[in-house]
């Protein structure tokens, strides 16, 4: 294992620039049935440093998941994800950010049986990139969620979202990925740092391989 990797890597060849075009519900309905979507997904959380921190879910109001879920959306053309995620977070939320707190958790891939686009029951399909984003208590307090978007939020712990059945299980999977997340740093600090003892270094990394 190469441990976490804090981003998604990026490359770009020759000079790309977005044409920023719009489509029209229809005409995004077509494209969606022969596409797949982009997305940017992400858990806020109110520490970055501990497996005690709490995690900020949205509950939201439209398709494909009108329900609790990451905070989030649609990637943009010559968006890099970790500028999807600030632009959406000050979008849905209020919240700004800069781009390097913005830390790569994992990639999802979705099939949705339902879209808001007509026909709804065509469904859609998405590769979602899900982040974290640790802010703090003040940001946390100026949070105002966006009620185009969610109806509701609320702030849960890591054991809350994996023992939580009635949860989405791309909600539980990503919160089995922090808790293991926070093991690796754990463990690495171990070494690196020479803090732990061979029982400790061995102890830290059973822990680890059990949440993989």
């Amino acid at each position: 294992m190469a441990g976490y990797k804090h981003a998604i890597p990026h490359f770009e060849t020759g000079n790309y620039k977005s044409p920023r075009v719009f489509l029209a519900d229809e005409e995004y309905g077509r494209a969606l049935d022969c596409l797949v979507k982009a997305c940017s997904d992400f858990f806020i959380l109110d520490t970055d440093s501990s497996e005690n921190c709490r995690i900020l879910l949205g509950k939201r109001k439209v398709e494909p998941q009108p329900d609790w879920w990451f905070m989030g959306g649609r990637m943009r053309p010559g968006e890099k994800p970790e500028d999807s995620v600030v632009r959406l977070l000050s979008r849905e939320l209020g919240v700004t950010v800069e781009p390097g707190a913005v830390r790569f958790l994992g990639v999802h891939s979705y099939w949705w049986q339902r879209r808001v686009q007509e026909p709804v029951d065509n469904g859609t399909c998405d590769i979602s990139g899900v982040f974290t984003v640790a802010i703090g208590p003040e940001q946390a307090a100026s949070i105002k969620l966006d009620e185009q978007e969610y109806s509701d939020s609320k702030w849960v712990s890591i054991p809350d979202i994996i023992e939580g059945e009635h949860y989405h299980p791309a909600l539980r999977q990503s919160a089995r990925d922090l808790k293991a997340r926070f093991a690796w740093e754990r463990l690495e600090r171990l070494v690196k740092e020479g803090a732990g003892t061979d029982a400790e270094i061995a102890e830290a990394a059973r822990k680890l391989v059990a949440l993989n």
